[in-house]
């Protein structure tokens, strides 16, 4: 059972992205936190699903999961695939591998895994070359996915 449209929450997502645009464009300085806000809203959407789907006793692991991957996976091999192929003409080796290093850990959902072992600093200068770099948020989203709906489940006894 889906909820219904809320374009309150489509405002509020538009206005955390391009919090996070004029963050990355010098423009306003606490923008990452729309990061934050991001994450905050994606929360209460998917708690609102399950407690929804859980009370009308349509609520379906598999299909939470098959639900995320479609809405996530054709982007993000999308974007991969263009990081690639314009990394394979402008890039040199090293840089080259990295990248491909990150597309994996990018479709994985654990690019934030991987630059926490590689990049050190976020800020740092030489991490502005890292076309995936942002997936990290992602990353985080996905992880919360995976495991939310498993919490919920387990305290509401749908196990």
């Amino acid at each position: 059972m889906k909820l219904t449209y809320r374009p309150e929450i489509d405002g509020l997502r538009a206005i955390a992205v391009l919090a996070v645009c004029f963050f990355h464009a010098g423009m306003l300085p606490l923008g990452y936190l729309g990061v934050d806000a991001f994450f905050a809203i994606s929360g209460f959407l998917i708690t609102s699903i399950i407690i929804k789907e859980s009370s009308d006793d349509k609520f379906s692991l598999s299909a939470f999961y098959e639900r995320r991957i479609r809405r996530i996976l054709p982007l993000s091999f999308f974007a991969c695939s263009v990081a690639l192929g314009i990394g394979y003409f402008v890039m040199l080796p090293d840089d080259l591998e990295n990248l491909a290093q990150s597309v994996v850990a990018t479709n994985l959902f654990a690019n934030n895994i991987l630059l926490a072992i590689t990049a050190g600093d976020y800020w740092a200068p030489v991490n502005e070359f890292k076309p995936l770099m942002h997936t990290w948020s992602l990353a985080i989203e996905e992880q919360f996915y995976l495991l939310y709906p498993l919490v919920v489940a387990l305290i509401t006894g749908y196990f």
